[in-house]
């Protein structure tokens, strides 16, 4: 190809970078600010968080569960949903994490791995045991084998689970690798971690729910931020502008996210970030996840209304459907205490928004624009905090295709939870049709219920309309 050609070719390139820079550059112009741990002063308090949750958490999870020794593999690009929060490091060729109760008051904690591990992780400063063995012949299979002829364990627990993504880690190929190197006599031994997982992760530690708050409290700012003038120029901006400054202040801060956002207008829920469809006067813009940091996710709501030209506050119809979506939401709150299952907690909601005049519906259903003269709610609550749908309870309908288990799980001290819902009202303004009104708050739960974990937004947030 000629130079004269190549330029040519370069230039319609040039030109639509040039266009998507501009395009980027003016949906990040405003800045999201707070302060956030550097890299090292991260790695140090996620350290701490690890450690000190395998010295609290993990015995007595064993013990509930009458699991002797509980043994995670993982290996290099493919690790184990808890690798993270059980200590991390780089797995090499085949990595065993493995956890002995020999009946002392902590766990004995041992790794063996391919490759040694950094003087400052959590392997080398909280475990006990640590073995490399290299690229060698006979690799992990001797130590393993040794670790547990020589404890003899009556029940060898290992991460498989019909019902719980995060405890079904041990692929295939390293189970066949286990048995192998294990035989026969341990393999009768061994059974599914499942409610070991569950009940290590549940067990909230005052260090992960001191780091999860903060989390909390930085996703509720920087959701509001996104919802405001600063950021959302009605008849320009579009909710596609939004996700995107949303993200962008994110990476800038050097977290992750997830969040979904969402236009209603006159009662029908737009397409999801469409990016041909701006935000007008009159309309409701809810923003529904949270951001990611230190291994736990945020999952909230966040809701915002644009002022019509000569409106100074949310109309009477609109605040009376806010109003019932944040009362329903209070009762949803009295009914989650320790022990409850989850969909005994769902039919109880619903057993008692029925005697108010609601009708009962399913995740899926609202946002349609269409017309009602009953109110309909829909709940659908889970457990938070390393994802944003996380391993504990779900207060949902008794659905196993749908939840498993999950449903039918009681609720544990020092979980943390969702408590989500929606209220379909109709809408005077909107000749009745219905708000797809949504609620989404984090609580924790104590004995003698839930403790929200930060402030609750208790009104509407409020976009001027453009004044020009």
């Amino acid at each position: 190809m000629h130079q004269r050609q190549l330029a040519g070719w370069h230039l319609p390139l040039l030109q639509s970078i040039a266009c998507l820079v501009a395009a980027t550059l003016s949906t990040t112009a405003v800045a999201f600010d707070i302060d956030v741990p550097g890299a090292k002063a991260r790695f140090e308090l996620q350290r701490q968080i690890v450690a000190d949750k395998l010295q609290r958490a993990l015995l007595p999870a064993m013990r509930n569960h009458d699991i002797d020794m509980w043994i995670v593999l993982d290996r290099e690009n493919n690790s184990d949903p808890l690798h993270a929060e059980i200590g991390g490091g780089f797995s090499g060729v085949r990595a065993a994490f493995v956890f002995f109760d020999n009946g002392s008051d902590t766990v004995e904690k041992i790794y063996v791995g391919s490759h040694s591990q950094p003087a400052n992780s959590v392997i080398e400063q909280v475990y006990d045991e640590k073995t490399y063995y290299g690229y060698s012949a006979d690799g992990l299979t001797p130590h393993l084998r040794k670790i547990v002829v020589e404890r003899n364990p009556q029940t060898i627990g290992v991460n498989t689970s019909k019902t719980l993504p995060e405890a079904d880690g041990l692929t295939v190929g390293l189970r066949n690798f286990l048995i192998d190197t294990i035989g026969s006599e341990y393999q009768r031994r061994i059974v599914s971690a499942e409610l070991l997982v569950r009940d290590f992760r549940l067990n909230r530690t005052p260090l992960e729910t001191a780091a999860y708050t903060q989390l909390l409290e930085w996703s509720a700012a920087w959701m509001r931020t996104a919802l405001s003038n600063a950021v959302i120029k009605p008849g320009d901006t579009t909710a596609e502008d939004i996700a995107w400054w949303l993200e962008d202040q994110a990476l800038a801060l050097g977290m992750t996210s997830m969040a979904t956002t969402r236009i209603v207008r006159s009662g029908e829920a737009l397409p999801v970030h469409d990016p041909d469809i701006a935000v007008q006067p009159g309309d409701i813009i809810n923003i529904d996840g949270g951001l990611h940091y230190l291994g736990f996710a945020v999952d909230i709501k966040r809701t915002a209304y644009v002022l019509r030209r000569g409106e100074t506050s949310l109309p009477e119809g609109l605040l009376a459907a806010w109003r019932d979506a944040q009362r329903m939401g209070g009762l949803y709150a009295s009914k989650m205490k320790p022990g409850a299952i989850g969909h005994e907690i769902w039919a109880a909601i619903n057993a008692d928004a029925a005697e108010q005049g609601y009708k009962a519906v399913g995740p899926d259903t609202g946002g349609t624009g269409e017309e009602s003269l009953r109110p309909e709610i829909g709940v659908y609550g889970h457990s938070v905090g390393n994802v944003p749908h996380d391993i504990g309870t779900r207060v949902a309908a008794d659905l196993p295709f749908a939840y498993g288990d999950r449903v039918r799980f009681p609720l544990q001290v020092n979980e943390w939870v969702s408590i989500e819902l929606h209220v379909n009202s109709p809408i005077q303004e909107w000749d009745n049709r219905t708000w797809y009104a949504r609620f989404e708050e984090t609580a924790q739960m104590t004995p003698d219920g839930i403790r929200w974990m930060i402030d609750n937004q208790r009104d509407v947030f409020l976009i001027e309309p453009n004044s020009d």
